[in-house]
């Protein structure tokens, strides 16, 4: 009995144990074809949505619920696949872009492809600026196009539209891909480049408190268009996404740091004031310019072995005087002026005379002009008229005709010394020498025969060699002898006729037969177009006459245009132009 009893609940315990095996076993079976069921709702989802990862807890829990034996958890999933297959079919029978989509920025979700392109070109032709900055400053704004960058806007809203659901939740910005044009891009730099440019300051002078002080150098800098480039291209992404281009530069460093070395020299300079005059020698006029010492201060620099010129402050004093005369026709000329500064600043001496200059000037032809009267009128040989006019007919000029007197100071290329000035005067064959404005010689010359005149102007002495020679055939003929050379006693050259053949001031002339020119004293036109004195007086002024002295040949054909030559006829009238010295 005992034992009956006692073998019945042993034999249901292991009963009930098979069927918890069997159910588990059941369960693990439920859970596996729950597993390929979920697997197909993978290969759905990743589908239609290409930023589906199975391991993110939304797309685990769709997994669960269809996993899940639950009605209500799998009518819920069923609900939610409907929903987001309506939303995909909605944007994908629409063909639009789905949302939280960015195109280089500019928001093109719900957009179809043409009003995403559309977009994208209005945002890169009108809105997007770039700044354009040099050592941190701003230097302008620029248009991707004026840096020489385009888009495909096609292919960045195609990029867009294939990016499918990738913005949801956390949006996507699709970058877009970028060309540079080199010229376009080099075509801005160059405009840029002085914009840029900053010239290093040399070490230099002011004044402050009453007294001179030192300012010390400082670095500048240009536009390194080589490297700019290389920028541009290279990170052209960043610069269009962050909208900002540095322009790299490179540095000017001055000469000079530290002008101290040098303070007592410019002291001494300015102590005194500085005395700054300009001199035209055509007109025989100084004229004197308005400089203080603040001013002149700013034009002095530091040197490496002294002072020097701060060009740059010195041109900007030239340049406001240059204002003032060109309506005469007349400027400084800068780098002339600079060098004579700086030879002051070497000899000390503060007082500077700068020349005036003369622009070229139209000429209107008038009855009866030729080429020839034209350059005696202007005190222009005809041959630096003709050569300055290479298109003009000189047989055929006509009445109004219009052409081109070159600049008189061709005619004077040596530096003019003011205080000496020669006058000639065709017309009474007679010459006057000042020194100082006072008369210093006065004696009857012989000027060019009626075939080979003298030219009236204002020239000045550019040669002296105490024997020349030249020759005519004319010269030879008449005297009946062969055509030889003649000897010219202290010769001063003062304008070239050709290439090479000069006429000037001489002494006596030594025929090939041995006899002297107009017997050597004749005060008639006589010469070949140069200017014949009696020997004794030609070397005087020979020796008095230094290169550079102005010399002002006046007639009926060329008024004088300086005093001296206007006060010269008035004192050759007084004198007895009759007389006739011996030579001893």
């Amino acid at each position: 009995m005992m034992s009956e009893g006692i073998g019945k609940p042993a034999r249901r315990k292991v009963k009930r144990a098979r069927e918890r095996n069997r159910a588990r076993q059941q369960r693990r079976l439920a859970v596996m074809e729950g597993k390929v069921a979920a697997g197909s709702e993978h290969a759905f989802l990743a589908r239609y949505f290409p930023s589906y990862n199975p391991d993110k807890f939304t797309h685990r829990a769709l997994a669960w619920l269809f996993s899940s034996r639950s009605p209500v958890a799998k009518l819920t999933a069923l609900v939610a696949i409907m929903i987001l297959v309506f939303f995909v079919s909605n944007f994908l029978m629409a063909g639009r872009i789905f949302p939280n989509v960015y195109a280089m920025g500019v928001a093109v979700g719900e957009l179809t492809p043409a009003e995403a392109k559309q977009a994208i070109r209005r945002h890169w032709d009108h809105d997007l600026l770039i700044d354009i900055t040099v050592d941190g400053e701003r230097l302008r704004q620029a248009q991707p196009s004026e840096l020489g960058l385009s888009i495909d806007n096609s292919a960045l809203a195609a990029g867009a539209k294939a990016a499918g659901l990738a913005g949801i939740p956390m949006g996507i910005n699709i970058e877009p891909e970028l060309s540079v044009s080199h010229s376009k891009a080099q075509s801005l730099l160059l405009d840029l480049t002085e914009a840029v440019y900053v010239q290093q300051y040399e070490a230099g002078y002011k004044w402050s408190g009453g007294r001179l002080i030192t300012v010390p150098g400082r670095r500048g800098r240009h536009l390194d268009i080589t490297e700019s480039l290389r920028l541009l291209k290279q990170n052209t992404g960043d610069i269009v996404a962050y909208r900002r281009f540095q322009l790299p530069t490179i540095p000017l460093n001055p000469t000079v740091m530290d002008s101290s070395p040098f303070l007592d020299q410019a002291i001494v300079f300015l102590q005194d004031g500085v005395r700054i005059r300009g001199y035209d020698p055509f007109a025989d006029e100084m004229i004197s310019f308005r400089a203080d010492q603040r001013q002149v201060a700013e034009w002095l620099t530091a040197g490496e072995n002294g002072l020097a010129v701060r060009a740059s402050a010195f041109r900007d004093f030239i340049d406001s005087e240059n204002l003032k005369l060109v309506g005469g026709g007349r400027y400084i000329d800068e780098l002339l002026a600079i060098d004579k500064l700086q030879e002051a600043l070497n000899a000390g001496m503060p007082d500077i005379i700068l020349r005036l200059n003369y622009l070229p000037e139209p000429y209107t032809v008038i009855r009866r002009d030729t080429g020839f009267r034209i350059g005696r009128k202007e005190g222009i040989p005809y041959e630096l008229i003709r050569d300055a006019n290479p298109t003009v007919n000189w047989g055929a000029l006509v009445v109004g005709q219009e052409i081109q007197i070159p600049s008189r100071d061709v005619l004077l290329p040596q530096d003019p010394v003011p205080n000496k000035r020669i006058i000639v005067d065709l017309q009474s064959q007679w010459l006057v020498a000042f020194e100082n404005g006072h008369v210093r010689f006065s004696w009857g010359i012989s000027s060019g025969r009626e075939n080979a005149p003298t030219y009236p102007g204002i020239f000045q002495i550019l040669t002296h060699n105490p024997k020349s020679f030249g020759s005519s055939y004319a010269l030879c003929s008449d005297l009946g002898t062969n055509c030889n050379q003649w000897e010219m006693f202290w010769f001063m050259g003062i304008y070239e006729v050709v290439p090479g053949l000069m006429n000037g001031f001489h002494g006596a002339v030594k025929l090939p037969n041995g006899n002297l020119l107009g017997g050597g004293y004749t005060y008639e036109p006589t010469t070949f177009g140069c200017i014949m004195s009696l020997n004794s007086r030609a070397k005087e002024l020979y020796d008095w006459a230094e290169t550079g002295t102005v010399v002002e040949i006046v007639s009926d054909e060329f008024a004088p245009e300086s005093e001296l030559g206007r006060y010269a006829l008035e004192y050759i009238s007084t004198v007895d132009t009759n007389y006739r010295p011996v030579e001893g």
